[in-house]
């Protein structure tokens, strides 16, 4: 084999890790750690395929990867280029070292929340449906589920479980599963973090819950987005924590508009993947913005990182914590979103000096979550199944995107506006006149139809009214048959 050029570095390659990703990852953190300069021409795919050893069409996915996360531009075949406008002064320009030791204040913790039902909250409990209606949002295609296969797998635990998983289990979970959800989240979302560092929590919601009550106090202030995941705002304003909203545009969180203030915000909630509502994604040079922002004020980055597995375009973009080298990065998961919500699996990842303390905050808790579901979900995951089902789904739901899109542009057009999206499980169908989304939504209900007025996401006046369409629990029939009596709705109130 020729001789290789000097920034790509291939491990083995019968490793788990597919041969693109290996390329992706030495050019990503050639460009991250400086040894590729902007605007540094790389070399044409075959011609580095012919040097690696490997095919065209894995550096061909490497590439793809790169210019979708805003590391390369140009075009492949017409000369391909480190981006020109990477924010050099937040690069790191030496390879990542070991986290320093925290001063005075080792971690700058919090005592947990005391007033946890005090404050302007906007609700103090979930509230659950007892059936799926169409367009609620965040459900998955529970018919699509291999059951056969996850009741297989439950079957040989209870059918002769070990006594261990029938006493009390390890606050911080499950060790197998956290080795599987390792190993899952460092492959397919370029997660930066080993077994220790994962933290089994009972959905999202318990991680949130922990990490307000971890970090914040009255005396603190914590910056969301702007519009944001409600809950997430009620796990932190339930400290007493001071919010200031920071408005997103189509490249994501933006520290710009930021109110200026003497008050140093203590921590900041993201979701870079997909925002949520709005499903934009945050930039390169916003990531790498944050992050240095974050270590300048010594603050924490809370990531969500709630349904990145389904991107229709491309392949799901790097997670914020991989870009992290200063251990500023709790990173969030959640399998309610791949699996089912009932199940109720969810993770932290956070830096090794963090672990303890989280740990004892989840016994704190609810002591741990059921050992034999972690039991199951690791085999699930470690035989392959997870990867083969979230591959399904992301081909099922985007198809059941694109039926919504049809029906509303075909039914709808007179009254909202939406458009293909190419990643998430929810649409925004934005409303093209002045209407009432209440009382829209009332009507609706009535019709067995779940819909989320977009004003709810916001904490001040909404630049435009709109609905949440989640879509990916519902078949074509369900999709066409909610579509048909929304439009006798809006023709009758319009």
């Amino acid at each position: 084999m020729k001789k290789q050029i000097p920034f790509i570095v291939l491990s083995d390659k019968h490793t788990a890790m597919p041969l693109y990703r290996q390329v992706y990852n030495s050019i990503r953190t050639s460009i991250l750690q400086g040894e590729l300069a902007a605007k540094t021409r790389l070399p044409p795919t075959r011609v580095l395929a012919d040097q690696l050893g490997v095919s065209r069409i894995t550096v061909v996915n490497a590439y793809e990867q790169l210019f979708a996360e805003g590391y390369l531009e140009g075009k492949i075949g017409a000369g391909t280029f480190v981006a020109s406008k990477l924010p050099d002064d937040l690069l790191q320009t030496s390879k990542p070292k070991n986290i320093e030791k925290r001063q005075s204040s080792p971690l700058n913790l919090s005592p947990f929340g005391e007033k946890l039902l005090m404050g302007d909250l906007e609700s103090t409990r979930v509230q659950f449906e007892t059936k799926f209606q169409p367009f609620q949002n965040g459900l998955t295609a529970i018919d699509e589920f291999p059951f056969g296969i996850w009741s297989r797998i439950a079957a040989k635990f209870y059918k002769n479980p070990p006594r261990s998983m029938l006493g009390y289990g390890d606050p911080q979970g499950f060790y197998k599963l956290r080795e599987a959800v390792a190993a899952h989240l460092k492959s397919a979302r370029g997660v930066n973090c080993t077994a220790e560092q994962v933290i089994i929590t009972s959905g999202a919601q318990q991680a949130l819950d922990l990490t307000a009550r971890i970090f914040l106090s009255e005396k603190d202030t914590f910056l969301i987005e702007e519009p944001c995941y409600r809950e997430a705002w009620n796990s932190f304003s339930a400290t007493g924590a001071k919010d200031f909203s920071v408005a997103v545009d189509k490249e994501g969180f933006n520290l710009a508009n930021a109110p200026r203030t003497d008050e140093k915000a203590k921590l900041v909630y993201v979701t870079p993947s997909h925002q949520y509502p709005l499903g934009h994604t945050m930039t390169l040079a916003r990531r790498l913005e944050l992050i240095e922002w974050a270590r300048k004020q010594n603050a924490w980055i809370i990531e969500d990182d709630y349904n990145s597995e389904y991107r229709y375009a491309g392949r799901p973009l790097a997670s914020l914590q991989g870009l992290d080298s200063a251990g500023r990065v709790i990173y969030i998961g959640t399998f309610s979103k791949t699996i089912f919500p009932a199940l109720r699996i969810g993770c932290l990842v956070v830096p090794p000096d963090l672990v303890d303390v989280f740990t004892v905050a989840r016994a704190f808790n609810d002591a741990h979550s059921s050992v034999v579901n972690q039991a199951i979900l690791a085999e699930f995951i470690s035989e392959g199944h997870f990867a083969r089902h979230v591959r399904r789904m992301r081909r099922l739901y985007e198809e059941r995107q694109e039926i919504l899109v049809r029906e509303v542009k075909n039914k709808l057009a007179d009254f909202i506006e939406i458009e293909k999206s190419e990643a998430g499980m929810h649409l925004i169908g934005w409303l093209r006149h002045d209407l009432n989304e209440e009382k829209i939504a009332a009507e609706a209900s009535k019709k067995n139809i779940k819909l989320s007025a977009v004003s709810s996401y916001y904490s001040g006046k909404p630049p435009r009214k709109g609905f949440i369409f989640g879509y990916t629990a519902f078949d074509e029939l369900q999709i066409k048959e909610a579509i048909a009596k929304l439009a006798e709705i809006l023709r009758r109130i319009d």
